[in-house]
C-alpha cells in the first residue's frame, strides 16, 4: 500500500534546502510511527519520495510525498498522525491511497502553477501580450554545476502564457510551467528572461514566489490534479 499526501512548505521554512526538507519529512514519518516500508540491504532506508524538488526561497501549498507502507493503514488516520508529527512550516492538506505498482511519483509531475509577486508598479500588460504572442524566447544561463558553460532555454516551451496584474504597488505574475523528465524552468529564470528581452528592470531578488498547484498528465497529455477528487482533506 502507498499513501500520497499533499503537504506544504510554508514561509517560515522557505529558505531550508530541499535535502533538509526531505530529511525533516523522514524524521516525521518515524515520529508518527507509520508502518512505513524499508529498503533491504546493509543500510535500510524509508521508502518515501517527493514529487518535485522545490527551489530555496519558494513557498509551496502543493508538495507531494508518497510513502510505501509495510502494512495497510486507514488513510485519514495516517494523514493526521503525520500532520501531528511534522514541525512548524509543513502541514498535511490532503491524502489518498494509490496503487503500489504505478510509476514513480517524481516521473508523474508534469506541470506546476505559480504566483510571483514583485514590488514593481509599472504597467507591463503590453509586454505580457508580446510574450504570449511570441513563438519562442531564448534565454541563456549558466549550466548547473558547470558555471563555465552556458545552457540555452526556450522559455516558451516551458511557459507558453503569463498573466500579469498590477495590484497596488505590486506586479503579480501567474503562469503554469511544464515539468519534463529532463527538467523544468525556475520562476526567477522567467523574470530574468523578461528583463533581458523587454528591458523591464524587474527586482528579481525581491520576488515572492509561491507554488500553487502541482499536476500530473492524463493519457491525452492534459494536466490533472495529483490527487483524485475523493482524497481525504485535512485543511
Amino acid at each position: 500500500m502507498k499513501l500520497r499526501m499533499q503537504i506544504t512548505k510554508d514561509k517560515d521554512i522557505r529558505f531550508i534546502s530541499h535535502l533538509e526538507y526531505v530529511r525533516t519529512i523522514g524524521r516525521a514519518i518515524r515520529r508518527a510511527k507509520l508502518p512505513a516500508a524499508y529498503s533491504e540491504g546493509f543500510n535500510p532506508h524509508l521508502k518515501f519520495s517527493l514529487a518535485s524538488a522545490l527551489g530555496v526561497g519558494v513557498v509551496s501549498y502543493t508538495e507531494f510525498v508518497e510513502i510505501e507502507l509495510a502494512e495497510p493503514m486507514e488513510v485519514e488516520a495516517a494523514a493526521k498522525a503525520l500532520d501531528a508529527a511534522l514541525p512548524r512550516g509543513i502541514r498535511v492538506l490532503a491524502a489518498d491511497a494509490v496503487e503500489t505498482h504505478h510509476a514513480a511519483l517524481m516521473s508523474q509531475a508534469a506541470g506546476a502553477k505559480y504566483r510571483v509577486t514583485l514590488p514593481y508598479s509599472r504597467n507591463i500588460s503590453e509586454v505580457a501580450a508580446q510574450f504570449n504572442a511570441a513563438e519562442t524566447l531564448l534565454f541563456k544561463k549558466a549550466a548547473p554545476k558547470k558555471k563555465d558553460k552556458v545552457k540555452e532555454i526556450d522559455v516558451k516551451f516551458y511557459i507558453p502564457h503569463i498573466d500579469v496584474e498590477l495590484v497596488g504597488e505590486n506586479t503579480v505574475f501567474g503562469f503554469t510551467c511544464k515539468i519534463t523528465p529532463t527538467g523544468s524552468m525556475k520562476a526567477v529564470d522567467l523574470l530574468n528572461a523578461l528583463n533581458e528581452q523587454y528591458q523591464l528592470e524587474l527586482p528579481v531578488e525581491m520576488a515572492d514566489i509561491e507554488r500553487l498547484e502541482l499536476y500530473r498528465a492524463n493519457k491525452n497529455g492534459k494536466l490533472i490534479p495529483m490527487l483524485n477528487g475523493d482524497a481525504v482533506k485535512l485543511a
